[in-house]
């Protein structure tokens, strides 16, 4: 399976935490910023002085998208189970609740070469994911950016960028809460436009998918010529991923 790596964002002194088999609490290890690595059973205290125990942690997905995740808490307990993303989403009543565990690849290094020139807009600060991905944006207030739900969830008036929000696409809801997203609240600007597709229910023999991906495809150009736009699902890196990529 390989080993899955979870970065601690903010949890200082601890840097990211490594899972060879999600269902083993022996195979979990902390690595902090020095570099030094311990057994998550040894120093599951003082993870959980940084990190929610309630915390649910994606380990696979399936085959339609879907997460799956273990609670942290059942892991030091020694009793993990596989948690299905909608109940792990309803038991996270209380914010960032959610992390997302990753296989590093050999292509890593390219992509920390990637830079934006307009960083300042966007510091990515504490509790933050998104990422701006800066070959498919055309300026300083138009970027097109990849991101996990909760950040856009949240007010963030140091992430400048989201004064530019004209859009959000939504990728894991058909019919989301549209009111939720904060992060394009702007006083005296109206809220960013939503478009929403469950993308894990589509099927290559669905009639109409093509023509979907092709409306949102549209849709995110046409507001890059007006603004930024951000793209997501619930972790932001698969099924958001692939609309931007498609």
């Amino acid at each position: 399976m390989g080993t899955l790596v979870v970065s601690l964002q903010d949890a200082s002194p601890l840097r990211e935490l490594r899972i060879g088999d999600p269902l083993d609490p022996s195979s979990y290890e902390v690595v902090y910023d020095s570099g030094e690595t311990k057994a998550f059973l040894e120093v599951s205290r003082e993870v959980f002085n940084a990190v929610d125990a309630d915390t649910f942690v994606s380990v696979a997905q399936e085959r339609d998208g879907q997460h799956v995740f273990v609670k942290l808490v059942d892991v030091a307990r020694r009793v993990p189970v596989y948690v299905p993303e909608a109940e792990a989403k309803g038991a996270s009543s209380r914010k960032k609740l959610l992390l997302y565990a990753r296989r590093p690849t050999s292509d890593d290094h390219l992509l920390e070469k990637k830079t934006w020139e307009h960083a300042d807009l966007a510091p990515r600060g504490p509790w933050t994911n998104y990422s701006v991905v800066p070959w498919l944006s055309l300026g300083r207030t138009q970027a097109l950016i990849l991101s996990d739900e909760h950040t856009l969830t949240q007010r963030l008036p140091r992430e400048r960028i989201f004064e530019h929000l004209v859009l959000v696409v939504n990728c894991h809801e058909d019919r989301p809460d549209k009111s939720k997203y904060l992060a394009g609240a702007v006083e005296g600007r109206p809220p960013p436009a939503v478009m929403a597709h469950a993308v894990h229910k589509w099927f290559s023999h669905d009639k109409g998918v093509v023509e979907k991906n092709d409306a949102i495809q549209r849709a995110i150009w046409a507001a890059l010529q007006r603004g930024t736009v951000a793209v997501h699902c619930l972790a932001g890196i698969h099924r958001a991923a692939c609309i931007v990529a498609w």
